[in-house]
């Protein structure tokens, strides 16, 4: 049964590089003509230095997600991971993503300006490592300071809990003291 689902995560994890590799190369071959032989816009330095995060991320899921095959050539050589899990790789595929977003912008508009959009890759990633801490915190109990909540003050919540045994024994005892009044 692991083979096989080694198998299901390869065979996925190939047609998601495939895919991935098609739709960034053709936007990195258009910008690369506009940017180079049209000289739209004027400065090559941001096109290729913003460019990089892009290259590095598809290496390391190319490292990462691409099967390994035996000598044979259809036995899987160790494990693969899997493209599809949330977290960094998730992360990694954001990153190029956005950057194919922002070489079309660049086109576009004709203009650098647009890699100022790039600030937003950090601000997330510094918005979802700080809910994550919070919740981190919350869940070990170390945030249990000034934001935990209030406690009501009623008699309720001083007196020991009873377990049900007790309470039952109290009802029975109720239930003989009472007097029938005519």
């Amino acid at each position: 049964m692991a083979g096989a689902s080694q198998k299901k995560i390869a065979a996925s994890n190939k047609k998601i590089l495939k895919e991935i590799h098609l739709i960034s190369c053709s936007i990195l071959a258009i910008s690369a003509v506009a940017v180079f032989a049209f000289h739209r816009p004027a400065s090559v330095k941001p096109f290729v230095i913003f460019n990089i995060p892009l290259l590095v991320c598809q290496a390391i899921l190319e490292s990462t997600g691409r099967p390994k095959y035996g000598p044979e050539g259809s036995k899987l050589s160790g494990t693969v991971a899997d493209l599809r899990q949330e977290g960094l790789t998730e992360y990694m595929f954001d990153i190029i993503y956005f950057t194919g977003i922002e070489d079309i912008l660049m086109i576009l508009c004709g203009s650098n300006k647009v890699w100022w959009l790039y600030i937003a890759i950090p601000a997330f990633a510094i918005y979802k490592s700080f809910w994550l801490l919070k919740l981190g915190k919350n869940l070990l109990g170390i945030g249990k300071g000034k934001g935990a909540p209030m406690q009501e003050d009623n008699d309720v919540a001083d007196e020991p809990t009873k377990s049900k045994r007790q309470a039952k024994m109290e009802a029975r005892g109720q239930k003989g003291k009472r007097k029938v009044i005519r």
